[in-house]
């Protein structure tokens, strides 16, 4: 093999990308519901439901959903807004969660699909300009420095500087591993 050509770089970044790829499709035990799918409850949907009910009246529309889905997908369609909403033009929170409650989604992570969003260029780690953008289209205001760093701060678990993965699963009310060997002792 001759030295210098390349070779070994490519080796190493395309075997570092398969380790992270397999790392990826590994499947955390999260909590089933009756029919095998990801169980989610009431509670976690009612976090999510305040999220987008920014006036509490009950019901969201297709253009509700579409404006604050826009923060995070920028080119999310009507048609997929439609298709969220089961087709129909507005939903209730009850009708939301008959809608999911029976899911049927095994291959499926919600925190990974939600970290994602928050680290655009695959890097593996929360963008802080990212968040800075959200904090402001979602009209809570500018985050300044200092208040990045707090950020940061109480939400890097490892203590390594960054936001990762499992840095961000820590942080979010909902898609928390289960450990089905574990026992209760309440």
């Amino acid at each position: 093999m001759l030295q210098g050509d390349g070779c070994e770089d490519w080796r190493s970044s395309s075997s570092a990308k398969r380790g992270q790829e397999l790392k990826d499709h590994v499947s955390l035990p999260l909590p089933r519901n009756e029919k095998g799918g990801i169980l989610i409850t009431e509670d976690e949907l009612k976090v999510a439901w305040e999220f987008f009910d920014t006036n509490g009246k009950g019901k969201l529309t297709m253009s509700e959903i579409k404006k604050r889905l826009q923060t995070f997908y920028k080119d999310i369609t009507t048609r997929e807004v439609k298709f969220l909403l089961n087709n129909q033009p507005e939903i209730t929170f009850e009708e939301l969660y008959a809608l999911l409650k029976d899911n049927q989604l095994t291959n499926f992570d919600p925190v990974k699909e939600a970290f994602k969003v928050y680290d655009p260029n695959n890097t593996g780690f929360v963008d802080m300009d990212i968040v800075k953008s959200f904090f402001k289209e979602l009209g809570y205001g500018d985050i300044s420095d200092e208040d990045a760093k707090i950020i940061l701060e109480t939400a890097d678990g490892d203590k390594d500087q960054r936001i990762g993965l499992d840095d961000f699963r820590m942080m979010v009310p909902f898609g928390q591993p289960h450990d089905p060997s574990a026992s209760s002792t309440d």
